[in-house]
């Protein structure tokens, strides 16, 4: 094993040429030892170890080179300290597995034998936050089409995995399964780089309790570039939302100008009706699904709207009238006003009066555009709001606010872009990945390195590139930055937009202006020089939505227009700009979002592309170069491996691993906290070499050494948790809770049997479940004394009778198909039962042939009674039904075996019947087709019914096979038809217009439907 290992260490690309070098044995603590070699070999590089920060001497080239080598190994995942780093495979390779999540759950997170991994890392993230109370915040990096996104949902899945089992974090995880399709669908686009590239930034904000249970969580966006819904780049796609609708109606799009030029090659994993059912499951409403769709139809749509000009007159006019028909009633406006306020505006005069000014061809199409790109925003946030009710609001409430004490967020966004023709959107894209990437500075590379000063630590500060330069481009720079140029050009009354006005007094290295090409600039990024075309900034950075298309909207009969455009109400679509620049908002918005991360945890993903081209098993060796030096990869593995891995505050830390110390009097140690510490770590054996203590601050070298340090805090917990409780139960059991028992049970053996009486009550702490616990035992063994002086049969009907009235109360109510669950009390007091309702001797002769015949059917006859079946065709066929210890057996008037009417207890899926006072049931089969539609009421005994359904499900009971009793109030729905997905319906109706049927009688068939009369009460409770 060593040896193949050995023939690993040295990549085969490497010219020989002799040297020394070392390698290091992986085995060895951790971080390895080393070995001295010499003769004919190549440099110093390892490719075994996870972690980057163990290479001898980190450089460009060697980082590269163990990245080749493990990607090409197809392992995709490296740890640099504890950033994470990821390549993406570009194919099917299953690397994310129910068997991964158990896996890294069964393994401490700091293992550094534990295999880089997303689900170890979001391991070590969530075990952080548990134990040093502390928020958290992960960033996931790196160019489009890295895998940003798929990590998100990993990262998630992980945390939901391992955050409990209760009901609330099982509802959020079905919640956000649907949010990620809605999600994947409103969000994304195929683009050059990815098939679900996401066009908007998020930021994922999950709460736990102190237990570590997910008990809300929100969803934060920004950016969406709402610009693709009318015209995408060339070669990309529009929002898949729109394709998958295309596919849903089964065309290929080419009619809609909005889509006639995009690209879009793969087909969705998911349906449109999949889509609407998880937008229901989000808070939507049932019938705001199909507003949905009409909205984005009536999109697409809109770009199929055409002007001509007005001959002899200023203005334009639609020359297809038509399409706004369709459109308008989509929307559920009025025609006539989306025509005027698509082909003209409205303007204030001096004597405050709105008037109507029409509009040239050019602006009456980039109303039109405008129009649909926010209807498409608007309707994104809508849904996202009810989302994040649906996500946050009941769950909340469950909970003490007290409680909800930690957070941890997921910040997905764009990645950084390189394009031929970058517009400003791609301009505030890259300034946000310029934000993050000086985050990532501060806090993995600056930060460290002051602190090891400032605490004492002898350190030789390493280098680190600075990106301070090109963010005071964008915001700081005097005399004026670029987004103040952008909206100083922007508010002029220029009719186009020109670089040399706006930016000729920008003065930086970081910035050119083309002298070549005209309304081009370039700016110097981290990750390498981007050129910018600024012409149709004018348009891209100004934001807003005309004030009469507002008003139009609000006016819809639709609701949920209503909700998209509540600032086009009556009383306030006047108010405000038309049109507002949005530059400088967006750099305030990236600001809120930075400041809201300060004071957390920050954690980073760094995601590289090991090719553009997206093919699998291709590690293009300039292209990874690139982004290792761009992503400070190298400086990050040089300060990890000379730094140190983790640090704690002293205060923390002692207050962690105290209990680790033998000494009961320095367990309340307070005071000397250097002395502590370093107390700690040596009565625990820690070598020096692999921690310091500082001022205010410990550092530990590395992820073994965390590990001692929570193995031997686990250990010691167990055996004082447990002292402590042995402790606290003699002097309670003792002191208190021992006498207590003895007088109840001195009240019991004095009580008498056929009368309850009252426990005495213990007072104290713990005493409320206590005496609910004795009271409950009580209550269950008076039950059985009672049970005891009963003799058979009259015990055995009395538990029937019981089962019978749990099941109707509904207990075991499963109602799937129904808006109203409601109960089916009965008086017990009043049941009499019988078992066997036919009273024939040659019933009896015919069913023990039957028996003795097939065995299959059974051994014993449990329930038989006369029942009325209504056939496939609606004829009522009067028959016999024969419950047997194994089948559900259905004979004929004259005791014949029906073909195929045998239905085996195993195959019992469900039974349904109604809370009125009916005799009607439906027996649901597991084949589809197959409903067993009965009367029970035939022979006027209407306690049948329910004594047959206790008894069936006291033998699916014995059997282990549970039976859902679903109880409806209007209707109940069946399928006997031999044909899946065809359903039938039983109405119930309160007419009193006939008395010669009784209650439960089938009196008439229409159509699919049968009509049940009864007697026009209902069960009282």
């Amino acid at each position: 094993e060593y040896k193949s290992y050995l023939s690993m260490v040295v990549p085969d690309t490497f010219e020989d040429r002799p040297t020394e070098f070392f390698v290091r044995d992986p085995r060895i603590n951790g971080r390895g030892s080393f070995r001295k070699k010499g003769g004919n070999l190549r440099p110093t590089v390892t490719i075994g170890y996870n972690n980057l920060a163990d290479i001898d001497e980190p450089d460009v080239k060697n980082v590269v080179n163990v990245l080749r080598r493990r990607y090409l190994n197809n392992t995709f995942y490296t740890f640099i300290g504890d950033i994470l780093v990821y390549m993406p495979p570009f194919s099917g390779i299953s690397i994310y597995t129910d068997e991964d999540v158990q896996y890294y759950c069964d393994n401490n997170a700091f293992d550094p034998d534990l295999k880089p991994h997303i689900y170890s890392f979001a391991d070590r993230v969530y075990s952080n936050m548990l134990f040093w109370k502390r928020n958290q915040c992960v960033i996931m990096t790196g160019p489009s089409g890295s895998g940003k996104t798929i990590n998100t949902k990993q990262f998630l899945s992980y945390i939901q995995s391992v955050s409990g089992g209760w009901d609330i974090s099982n509802t959020l995880k079905t919640r956000l399964a649907h949010l990620f399709n809605v999600l994947d669908c409103f969000g994304s686009s195929q683009t050059d780089d990815s098939i679900y590239a996401s066009k908007y930034t998020s930021q994922l904000q999950l709460k736990f309790n102190y237990f570590g249970d997910i008990v809300s969580c929100q969803l934060k966006t920004c950016l969406l570039e709402k610009s693709r819904v009318t015209g995408p780049p060339p070669g990309e796609s529009n929002f898949h939302i729109f394709h998958l609708l295309m596919e849903h109606i089964g065309s290929d799009g080419k009619a809609y100008p909005y889509l006639k030029n995009t690209n879009h090659t793969f087909a969705l994993k998911v349906t449109l009706p999949s889509i609407q059912n998880s937008l229901v499951a989000l808070g939507l409403q049932e019938s705001e699904k199909d507003h949905v769709i009409n909205i984005l139809t009536a999109i697409l749509m809109l770009g199929q709207v055409k002007f001509r000009s007005v001959p002899g007159e200023e203005g334009v006019m639609v020359t297809n009238l038509e399409i706004v028909k369709v459109i308008a009633k989509m929307l559920g406006v009025k025609e006539s006003s989306m025509v005027d306020a698509l082909t003209s505006t409205p303007v204030v005069s001096g004597t405050r009066k709105v008037h109507m000014m029409p509009l040239t061809q050019e602006k009456a199409i980039a109303k039109r555009n405008t129009l649909a790109s926010y209807l498409y925003l608007r309707l994104f946030n809508v849904v996202l709001t009810s989302a994040n009710e649906s996500l946050a609001g009941e769950f909340a409430e469950k909970e003490n606010p007290d409680e909800l004490a930690l957070s941890l967020d997921i910040v997905d966004g764009y990645g950084f872009k390189f394009g031929e023709r970058n517009n400003f959107a791609t301009l505030c894209v890259n300034y946000s990945n310029e934000r993050l990437h000086q985050l990532y500075i501060q806090q993995v590379l600056t930060q460290p390195q002051e602190l090891y000063l400032q605490e004492g630590l002898s350190w030789d500060p390493i280098s680190i590139p600075d990106n301070r330069g090109t963010i005071m481009l964008f915001n700081d720079l005097h005399p004026v930055s670029l987004m103040e140029g952008v909206e100083n050009e922007c508010g002029s009354e220029n009719e186009g937009f020109s670089a040399y006005d706006a930016f000729k007094d920008i003065s930086s290295p970081y910035f050119m202006l083309s002298h070549e090409e005209e309304n081009v600039f370039s700016i110097r990024h981290y990750a390498g020089e981007v050129s910018y075309y600024a012409g149709n900034f004018h348009k891209t950075a100004q934001s807003g939505l005309h004030k009469d298309l507002k008003r139009v909207m609000n006016s819809s009969k639709t609701p949920l227009l209503q909700r998209m455009f509540p600032d086009g109400a009556p009383d306030l679509w006047m108010k405000g700009k038309d049109s507002i620049c949005v530059a400088q908002g967006y750099t305030n918005a990236v600001d809120m979002l930075l400041r809201d991360l300060k004071n957390k945890f920050v954690s980073f993903v760094r995601c590289i592309k090991p090719n553009f081209s997206s093919t699998p098993q291709l590690f293009e060796d300039d292209t990874v170069e690139d982004q290792v030096r761009a992503a400070c990869l190298v400086e990050t593995a040089l300060i990890k491996q000379n730094g140190f891995a983790f640090s704690s505050d002293l205060v923390s830390f002692v207050q962690r691993y105290k209990c680790t110390h033998e000494e009961d009097q320095f367990r309340r140690c307070d005071g000397d906290w250097q002395m502590a510490a370093d107390r700690i770590c040596g009565n625990l054996s820690i070598d020096i070499d692999n921690y310091f203590v500082g001022y205010s601050v410990i550092f530990i070298k590395d992820s073994p050494t965390v590990l001692h340090l929570e193995k031997a805090r686990d250990d010691h917990i167990d055996s004082i948790v447990t002292k402590i409780q042995l402790c606290w139960k003699r002097r309670y059991i003792n002191g208190k809770l021992g006498p207590h028992l003895r007088a109840v049970r001195e009240t019991l053996a004095t009580a008498d049997k056929t009368k309850k009486i009252i426990l005495p009550k213990l007072e104290g702490p713990f005493s409320k479940t206590i005496n609910e616990y004795l009271d409950r035992i009580y209550m269950c063994w008076w039950a059985s004394c009672l049970i005891k002086s009963i003799k058979e049969p009259l015990r055995s009907r009395i538990r029937t009778a019981v089962i019978a009235h749990s099941a109707f109360k509904g207990e075991f109510s499963n109602n799937e198909g129904s808006n109203t669950r409601v109960s089916k009390p009965m008086n017990v007091n009043k049941l009499r039962h019988h078992g066997n309702y036919i009273q024939s001797e040659q019933f009896s002769s015919r069913i023990q042939q039957l028996l003795s015949d097939r065995s299959a059917h059974g051994s014993r006859v449990i329930f038989a009674g006369p029942i009325n079946r209504l056939n496939r065709k609606h004829v009522v066929e009067r028959g016999n039904l024969v419950l047997t210890d194994k089948a559900l057996i259905f004979l004929t008037a004259k005791f014949e075996l029906y073909p195929q009417k045998t239905l085996f207890l195993k195959d019992v899926r469900a039974v349904s019947l109604s809370h009125h006072v009916d005799t009607m049931c439906v027996i649901h089969p597991k084949e589809d087709g197959r409903d067993m539609v009965l009367d029970f009421g035939v022979t006027g005994i209407y306690h049948t019914l329910p004594e047959f359904l206790s008894l069936l499900y006291q033998r699916c009971k014995a059997a282990k096979k549970r039976v859902s009793v679903n109880v409806y109030q209007e209707r109940i729905r069946y399928n006997n038809s031999r044909k899946p997905g065809v359903f039938d319906e039983i109405t119930f109706s309160a007419k009193k217009d006939s008395k010669k049927n009784k209650p439960g009688a089938p009196l008439c068939q229409l159509k699919n439907k049968v009509v049940i009369f009864y007697g026009g009460k209902d069960i009282l409770h």
